[in-house]
């Protein structure tokens, strides 16, 4: 009986490890996606000519680099 109890308490222990390597393949994928959208965001604003477009350019990037700054800094 204790034996069929470790077996059991080892298959949540992989269910739950693999859920948590698939989140923090999704959790990469998404900081890579706002580091692209960053630095898009920059390069637009370089060709634009009005202060409104290259300001709101600039506010998506620093709210994009923002995102990722958080995600790696904050404390859990």
């Amino acid at each position: 009986m204790t034996t069929q109890t470790h077996i059991q308490s080892g298959t949540q222990q992989a269910s739950v490890s693999e859920r948590s390597s698939s989140a923090a393949t999704a959790l990469g994928f998404a900081v890579i996606g706002c580091l692209v959208a960053g630095a898009v965001g920059i390069f637009k604003a370089m060709s634009m000519e009005s202060a409104g477009g290259v300001l709101l350019c600039l506010l998506g990037s620093v709210a994009a680099f923002g995102m990722v700054f958080y995600v790696y800094l904050r404390k859990d």
